[in-house]
């Protein structure tokens, strides 16, 4: 009888026990944690958000099990609205209680990085304006600075070939970074700019503008129009204009190459060393991501290492502040909340993004 309750009480030991080890290691502990992810998956540029949302869903599912099983993707819908964004995140963190959030776009990032900071939330924004990231404790930005793009440009395509340069760019945070950049740096470098063109946000009507470019006689035009690069393309063909165009990461968009019907083919642009990626994701969807959907896909799997191993908002920063190699190269942390990332010279074939040796 005795031997019977030593072995009874033996069991109740050993259960409570195991339950311990399970409050503290197990589905008790917190987990899953929620990552908010802030997308355009309405309105004008819902294919985007669509195409971006299959990035996440394949860094996701790309994850290690142990990861994978301790995180939970939240989306939020912003049209590409920054006020609208502002209230996604604001949900996003209140109601729904995310650990992290990533936001989609300068502009939107710039309005949900202020958010971030306030609720102390570490925030991953895809833009390249750099008030997304300066002077923000909890927000770090993982597509590279006018800056470092505008100066890859001039090093790896304009290259003095060039002199006089004509700018396109429309009005939003982003491009608008990128031609004050432009303008900034270039003329420096013995390059004069003939012309500098802006136009509304959601502009699609561009032959006033094409005239005024015409008529200044550029070697070349950069075009950091996004995301209606491929329009304005096909517009200047239309128009009977042969031109060079060259660009940053917002040529990287097979909606805006289809857009173009060819006028984009054989273009040279800066961007990530991301062939692999694209070609996985293509193989996946039978379509290409939106621009930055490499980047999109670093952010989730940072993120979700990161609050896989410890949720607390200094351990996921202390995690995200460090140089890391992801699908889009490698990433080196500059110390500022901002990353340098390898760029090459792309181009649009007519049929897929391809590296220009």
């Amino acid at each position: 009888m005795k031997k019977t309750l030593s072995v009874v009480a033996a069991i109740i030991v050993l259960i409570g026990l195991i339950y311990v080890i399970a409050l503290n290691t197990g589905s008790n502990s917190g987990y899953p944690v929620k990552i908010g992810v802030i997308l355009p998956l309405t309105g004008p540029a819902q294919a985007a958000g669509e195409a971006s949302k299959k990035a996440v869903e394949l860094a996701v599912a790309n994850l290690p099990l142990e990861v994978r099983s301790k995180i939970q993707v939240v989306y939020e819908d912003d049209q590409l609205d920054p006020k609208q964004t502002v209230s996604a995140a604001q949900k996003l963190i209140s109601t729904d209680k995310v650990k992290a959030l990533i936001t989609y776009s300068s502009g939107t990032s710039v309005a949900a990085s202020y958010v971030a900071e306030q609720n102390k939330i570490p925030m991953i924004g895809l833009g390249n304006a750099s008030d997304i990231n300066i002077n923000k404790q909890w927000v770090v930005r993982y597509v590279p600075s006018s800056s470092l793009l505008i100066d890859a440009l001039e090093k790896l395509i304009l290259n003095g070939k060039y002199k006089k340069v004509a700018i396109i760019w429309n009005q939003s945070d982003g491009p608008k970074a990128n031609a004050d950049q432009t303008v900034k740096v270039l003329p420096g470098l013995g390059y004069t700019i003939v012309a500098n063109e802006s136009v509304a946000k959601g502009e699609n009507d561009f032959k006033t503008s094409i005239a005024k470019l015409k008529a200044a006689n550029p070697d070349v035009v950069i075009s950091y129009l996004s995301p209606q690069v491929g329009v304005f393309a096909k517009q200047v063909q239309d128009l009977g204009w042969k031109i060079p165009m060259v660009g940053i990461i917002n040529f990287e968009s097979a909606s805006q190459a289809a857009a173009a019907n060819g006028a984009l083919n054989n273009q040279l642009y800066v961007g990530d060393k991301n062939s692999a990626f694209l070609d996985e994701y293509f193989a996946k969807n039978n379509m290409y991501p939106a621009t930055a959907g490499d980047n999109l896909y670093d952010a989730v799997a940072q993120l979700a290492t990161a609050l896989a191993k410890d949720s607390s908002n200094t351990s996921v920063m202390a995690y995200l502040r460090a140089d890391f190699t992801g699908v889009s190269g490698n990433y080196k942390y500059l110390g500022d909340g901002s990353y340098d990332l390898e760029q090459v010279v792309k181009t649009w074939n007519g049929s897929k993004f391809v590296e220009v040796k």
